[in-house]
């Protein structure tokens, strides 16, 4: 029992004396891994500690200074033992453009200066800095346009509207409108109007047709044909002095007007002959008015333009004019106007002119008119300055005086009115907002209208009171015109117009019967939004003059009217519209005996069929 208790205790130190030199090897690697694992960084910093054993036991603890080694290294923290090193290198930015890249001034401190090197070839430049310190500069090349051909529609465009309205004094009006385009690109429009009133005073209901059809025929790449064909119907009753009371058959009081009439123009772009332009126009009109009496009115319109190779136009402008008038108590007259303007177009010192004469033959004589015409714009300036001198001549019809006023009675006689003009116009192109115009001219007029009542008509046969034309002999005026465009974006556009003409001379009239010595009018278009718009309009003239039934002479009051319309979508098809006429509810007189009526007010719909 005492050799076991021996031998036990010898065992246990054997046991104990190797397992604490394990633990001392173990000790040894645990140290050298964590040195291996510590950035380079640290190892720059620390010194290595060299250890040799000795001891065959591995008892002997290796010797280091206390001075050679910080405290990190013998105790290193679990952060620098955890940390993962950034292997990705550093940004870099390469530009290689024909931009020259620029530094913000922060970026260029602590660099040093460079010498100066001429932009002769590419240079590369390496530069450490942070992007956020770039900013460039760079300006784009002109772009070069491509030209492109667009898709073809497969279905021809068209579009129809139907336009209905209701108003004040029974108004009432029906619109229908039809346009289409074919696959040749040629447009077609159809146009059908009704439009009746009851009025406010006795007879002054009216009825107003028209029906209508303008083309755009390609004929080819350069050539096409523009069509127009009308007709108008207007019928109305003579309401002037005719008494409440009075028994009355309406056929007498009846003042009708029929128009019909087609144009057709040859359109020649001359893409291939550039020196050469011409549009002939041929138009027709036939005129039927009261006592059965008609105008069948042609005209001839050949404008011609030859370019010179030295520079400059040569202009051979031809017009003929035939007008054919019959009455049932006058005799049938006719009026032939031919003119021919040969002229020269010169562009020198820095203006344009234009040199020529311009013979004319009537059914009376023939003449010789001189035509200047001069434009140069004013050196740096926004202003362009025009002269005229021409002569103007106008073959006078039945359909064009009864445009100007429609109370008048079947003319007696139809003359060839010839304006002789001497202007001078400034045109001023302020902004791009604002344009506006001055002009005076000086005018020698031949054979002008004029228009006065017909007065001293017995009781019995008076059915309603008409005005003659009166073709005075001789009158000299000076006008003044002037025009103002304003648009603020494409939303807003005013549209103003200012006409004063002032009678120095008249050779047989004391006075310029029915001529509005001044007149005013502005327009406003306002597009609110995409589904709202307003218009508006306002015009002012002065009174003209007229004689009395006992042959003395008068003068209207002034007149100031004020108009307005809307309009506002509804549906991609439907929309709504509303106007307003005479606002300020004046019965102002155009033509004596002849009162307008109160404020009128019109609205309706619109409803459009399109693809």
């Amino acid at each position: 029992m005492k050799h076991f208790l021996k031998y036990s205790l010898i065992f246990l130190c054997l046991v104990y004396s190797t397992h604490y030199g394990y633990a001392q090897k173990n000790r040894k690697k645990a140290n050298t891994t964590v040195h291996k694992k510590k950035s380079s960084t640290q190892k720059k910093t620390l010194k290595k500690a060299t250890t040799k054993k000795k001891n065959k036991k591995g008892s002997a603890q290796k010797q280091i200074l206390p001075s050679s080694i910080s405290l990190s290294s013998i105790n290193p923290p679990k952060e620098l033992v955890s940390v993962k090193l950034d292997t990705v290198p550093e940004k870099e930015v390469s530009i290689i453009s024909a931009f020259k890249p620029q530094l913000k001034n922060i970026a260029k401190i602590s660099f040093t200066q460079s010498l100066l090197k001429k932009d002769t070839s590419s240079v590369v430049l390496n530069y450490q800095v942070p992007i956020s310190n770039l900013s460039f500069q760079y300006k784009p090349i002109s772009l070069i346009p491509r030209s492109f051909k667009e898709k073809d529609v497969q279905a021809p465009l068209s579009k129809t509207n139907f336009k209905v309205g209701f108003g004040n004094y029974s108004q009432q009006l029906f619109d229908l409108s039809y346009h289409t385009e074919d696959l040749k690109k040629s447009n077609h429009f159809v146009n059908a109007n009704f439009e009746s009133s009851n009025g406010m005073y006795y007879l002054q209901q009216y009825q107003n047709k028209h029906i209508s059809y303008i083309g755009d025929i390609n004929i080819d790449t350069q050539h096409s044909l523009q069509i127009q064909a009308y007709y108008k119907n207007s019928n109305r009753y003579r309401f002037g002095l005719v008494p409440d009371s009075r028994s009355l058959l309406l056929s007498s009081y009846q003042q009708p007007f029929s128009l019909l009439g087609i144009s057709i123009q040859w359109v020649n772009n001359n893409e291939s002959k550039p020196y050469t332009l011409w549009r002939p126009l041929v138009k027709i009109e036939n005129f039927k008015g009261v006592a059965s009496s008609t105008n069948m009115n042609l005209e001839m319109i050949n404008p011609i333009s030859f370019t010179l190779k030295s520079g400059g136009k040569f202009n051979f402008d031809m017009y003929y004019n035939y007008n054919t008038y019959n009455n049932s108590t006058t005799t049938n007259l006719k009026n032939n106007l031919f003119t021919v303007q040969p002229s020269i177009e010169l562009d020198k010192w820095n203006a344009a002119i234009k040199v020529g004469v311009q013979p004319a033959f009537t059914t009376e004589k023939f003449s010789m008119y001189p035509l200047i015409q001069f434009s140069k714009k004013l050196n740096d300036t926004n202003y362009t300055l025009e002269a005229h001198w021409q002569t103007l001549l106008t073959n006078n019809n039945y359909a064009g005086l009864a445009m100007i006023n429609p109370w008048i009675a079947a003319p007696s006689v139809l003359k060839i009115t010839t304006q002789e003009k001497k202007s001078l116009d400034l045109f001023i192109n302020a902004s791009k907002k604002l344009q506006y115009s001055l002009g005076l001219s000086l005018n020698d007029y031949r054979n002008i209208p004029f228009f006065n009542r017909i007065n001293n008509v017995n009781a019995s046969s008076f059915w309603g009171l008409q005005y003659q034309p009166i073709f005075e002999y001789r009158a000299i005026t000076l006008e003044f015109l002037a025009q103002l465009n304003y648009q603020w974006s494409d939303q807003f556009y005013i549209k103003s117009k200012a006409k004063y003409i002032q009678f120095n001379s008249i050779k047989e009239n004391t006075n310029a019967w029915g001529i509005l010595p001044l007149q005013l009018s502005s327009n406003a278009q306002w597009l609110v939004s995409k589904k709202w718009s307003l218009n508006g309009e306002v015009e002012y003239w002065s009174g003209a003059s007229f004689t009395n039934n006992l042959d003395k002479t008068y003068t209207l009051t002034n007149a100031l009217v004020v108009n307005a319309s809307l309009d506002y979508l509804l549906t991609n098809h439907l929309r709504a519209w509303a106007k307003a006429e005479n606002l300020l509810d004046k019965k102002y007189q155009r033509w004596a005996e002849y009162p307008s009526l109160g404020v009128q007010l019109m609205a309706g719909i619109v409803y459009s069929f399109h693809k």
